[in-house]
């Protein structure tokens, strides 16, 4: 089977001829839109996986409370949709990375409530549905599940792009009563004024630290990030926390809580087994 590929990798198609390279080039992109409405379907084949975000405690790293799930799609291993940046790319090259993150962030919703889960999920709304109009056929099941479920908003480097449109989707996230997750943009707040005060704009709940690159402990990115979480009162949470030096690493800097292999791998097997965790 065709695999999505990234923007700008140079693929292969055997021939160096300008009719035979278009002729892959739209199989490629019709099996791109294919794969991708058959997505926009059926998110489940999706995943989501979970992977639990606990309460730091150096003693009993895995046995630390569950605060939080983050919530991610990731395809079966071996198939097209192992790659989700590629398939995100592909998604984004045709217009239809909005329609396919909805479908998502609803079935993330849905699969949630399902398991019974009590605390917050952390998604990753697209900058493509920022200020966006949920679909009518997720209406109803987005409106159940942004009543009756807490959700954090992770925002990532590229949401700063468009800095007023992020502020718009912040407003909109907080007014569903939903946290706001500024991840490890800590090399983006010390290389560029902008971004500096667009993150203080975003006014984070919880900012995310990296802690499995030691290089950064003392990188103007970290300083920035702690500043910023120190001057709006965020809670720090560290991310990638996979072994125990990384374990000590978070705990030096104050972040109370966790996610990473050490406190849990992403999980895939839901509803029933996470319930109760």
């Amino acid at each position: 089977m065709t695999s999505l590929s990234r923007p700008g990798t140079n693929t292969s198609y055997g021939s160096s001829s300008p009719a035979h390279t278009l002729t892959a080039d739209l199989d490629l992109a019709r099996r791109t839109r294919e794969l991708v409405e058959e997505l926009i379907g059926d998110p489940a084949r999706l995943g989501p996986d979970l992977q639990p975000v606990r309460r730091l405690d150096q003693r009993r790293a895995t046995d630390g409370e569950v605060v939080a799930w983050k919530a991610t799609g990731r395809g079966q291993p071996g198939t097209e949709l192992a790659d989700t940046l590629a398939l995100l790319a592909g998604a984004a090259s045709l217009g239809l990375v909005e329609r396919l993150d909805w479908a998502f962030r609803v079935h993330v919703l849905d699969t949630v409530r399902a398991a019974g889960l009590r605390e917050p999920v952390h998604l990753t709304p697209e900058p493509e549905t920022f200020c966006g109009v949920c679909p009518p056929r997720l209406a109803v099941a987005f409106g159940r599940g942004r009543r009756e479920l807490a959700v954090g908003a992770e925002v990532h480097a590229d949401a700063f792009d468009d800095p007023s449109r992020l502020a718009r989707a912040l407003d909109e996230y907080r007014g569903w009563g939903w946290q706001v997750v500024l991840a490890d943009v800590g090399d983006e707040l010390a290389a560029d004024a902008a971004v500096q005060a667009a993150a203080r704009r975003t006014r984070p709940d919880v900012v995310q630290v990296d802690v499995s690159r030691p290089h950064r402990d003392s990188s103007p990115g970290r300083a920035a990030l702690l500043a910023l979480a120190d001057e709006v009162g965020a809670d720090l949470m560290a991310v990638n926390v996979d072994t125990s030096a990384h374990l000590t690493a978070a705990v030096a800097i104050g972040a109370t809580t966790g996610r990473g292999l050490l406190l849990g791998a992403p999980r895939h097997d839901l509803p029933g087994a996470v319930a109760g965790s």
